[in-house]
């Protein structure tokens, strides 16, 4: 979620979404670069909607939403240890 807005901060329109995406109760990681969120797709698609128009009901002239969905069938995506668990892992067993 991108708000395109005047201001120069955007945490007032990202502080929502979070709250947004914590209500939802989906599985979800915020970083410096955007958010992961898995779920369903209805369910991720319905967060991205509200998402957005909460950034435009705060006075956002403008939001984009940039997604990237995937899916698999298999692995047990809840049982599957994150990317980066398996990297630090790694690494450890390496030294």
């Amino acid at each position: 979620i991108v708000p395109i807005s005047p201001e120069v901060s955007m945490t007032r329109f990202i502080a929502k979404v979070k709250c947004i995406i914590e209500e939802s109760g989906l599985e979800h990681t915020m970083h410096d670069s955007g958010t992961n969120i898995q779920g369903e797709y209805a369910a991720v698609s319905r967060v991205a909607e509200q998402c957005m128009q909460s950034v435009l009901d705060n006075g956002a002239p403008r939001v984009i939403c940039y997604l990237k969905l995937g899916a698999r069938t298999d692995k047990d995506s809840a049982k599957e240890v994150p990317a980066a668990d398996k990297v630090k892992n790694y690494l450890a067993a390496a030294v």
